[in-house]
């Protein structure tokens, strides 16, 4: 806003002096100056409007790759908590397990609050930062599938694990083609580590400690 209206302020200024000037006529010496003038100021700003369009332009270019990147990861990291595998995941392997999800997998609270976040944090990037978004293709059509994730609690029975997979993969695809990375679906037969059940789950959002001191808490409705 503020620089609009310098850009305006000086355009204005400029315009007013070339008027002057021809009122006064530009053949005499105040009219040449006045002219040059004008033209020089309305050189500058144009020249400033660009470079600061160009700017602005690589800003919310690298903002909007940050954010991609961010997202990325807290699918990653969601997805490593659910299913396993490595721990760091390429995109072709995530989205191999995915893939390879069962209906049947169980999905711990801790881990649906992950994925929860994911679609929140999704939704929020659309509504606060709209212009880093828009600066990256695709990248809003990834936000706007990871964000179905922010109703995975609002039904009366739990999301499907095959629904949540179905739209974290493509969320993932979206962010992938995004970000210049893989899009193609690994083997997950090739995949090592994978293991949905609730210790594991356990084991990778707790650690080992934490997860066995849990497992051994006695139960509350004895």
């Amino acid at each position: 806003m503020i620089r609009a209206l310098l850009i305006g302020s000086s355009l204005l200024v400029a315009g007013l002096l070339m008027w002057l000037a021809f009122h006064l006529g530009t053949q005499t010496d105040w009219g040449q100056i006045l002219v040059n003038l004008g033209s020089e100021i309305v050189g500058v700003v144009i020249t400033v409007a660009v470079v600061e369009s160009f700017l602005e332009r690589r800003r919310l270019n690298n903002r909007g790759r940050q954010l991609a990147w961010d997202t990325l990861h807290g699918v990653e990291s969601g997805v490593w908590v659910w299913q396993g595998g490595p721990r760091e995941l390429e995109t072709d392997e995530l989205l191999g397990i995915l893939g390879a999800v069962n209906e049947d997998d169980v999905l711990a609270d801790f881990t649906e609050g992950m994925f929860l976040n994911v679609g929140t944090r999704s939704r929020r990037l659309l509504t606060n930062e709209p212009e880093a978004v828009a600066a990256i293709p695709r990248f809003m059509n990834a936000l706007e599938q990871l964000g179905r994730l922010s109703a995975v609690r609002d039904g009366k029975v739990p999301m499907p694990a095959r629904k949540i997979a179905d739209i974290l993969e493509e969320g993932t695809v979206e962010l992938a083609a995004a970000l210049g990375q893989p899009t193609e679906r690994h083997l997950a037969s090739l995949i090592r580590y994978r293991d949905p059940s609730t210790a594991s789950q356990e084991r990778r959002h707790f650690g080992e400690r934490r997860a066995q001191w849990r497992g051994a808490e006695p139960d509350s409705d004895l």
